[in-house]
């Protein structure tokens, strides 16, 4: 019986081409991709305040880290402010959903006529001198509907996002 632990000519022979070899094989894998990789550029995250001008109207949305947004209207010449918040989800490709759990104002006032008033023109005791036919009404606003919306990024500071109803460019004021 031969003893395997007795060196050979082969054996002698593969360890300097082992040491050869591999370091080669390891520098091609790392040469095609098959090693380190390089960093991936990062999308821009929306989280932030955003504003954009949407029919007059300065449109300030802040997007939280915690998963909660917050739309504000400001309607211009000094309008009733409205706003809108809740959750967010984003969902691929480039896409994030808004639900709406809360908005303000919840009611508006409305200069209705007034049923009491009778027929313009024609005499009433309730009202002889028809000063006004009209009256203020409180009416309850719905809820808005929420929303999805498509995003593309034009650079860290600039998103345009697209809905069913068009799209709008909209400016980082703050975040990341």
């Amino acid at each position: 019986m031969k003893n395997s632990l007795n060196s050979t000519v082969t054996s002698n022979a593969v360890l300097p081409l082992t040491r050869l070899v591999l370091p080669a094989i390891l520098a091609g894998s790392i040469a095609i991709g098959c090693g380190p990789q390089a960093a991936q550029a990062q999308q821009p995250s929306l989280v932030g305040q955003w504003r954009t001008v949407a029919q007059g109207s300065t449109v300030n949305l802040t997007i939280q880290a915690n998963g909660q947004y917050m739309l504000m209207m400001q309607p211009p010449n000094g309008g009733t402010q409205s706003a809108q918040g809740g959750p967010y989800q984003l969902v691929a490709p480039n896409t994030i959903v808004f639900t709406v759990t809360d908005w303000s104002p919840k009611t508006r006032w409305n200069f209705v006529p007034n049923p009491t008033c009778g027929v313009p023109g024609v005499t009433n005791p309730t009202n002889p001198r028809r000063d006004s036919c009209h009256q203020w009404q409180e009416w309850t606003e719905p809820r808005p509907p929420g929303g999805r919306d498509t995003y593309v990024f034009n650079g860290p500071n600039t998103v345009v996002m697209t809905d069913e109803h068009g799209s709008g460019a909209y400016t980082r004021v703050t975040g990341r």
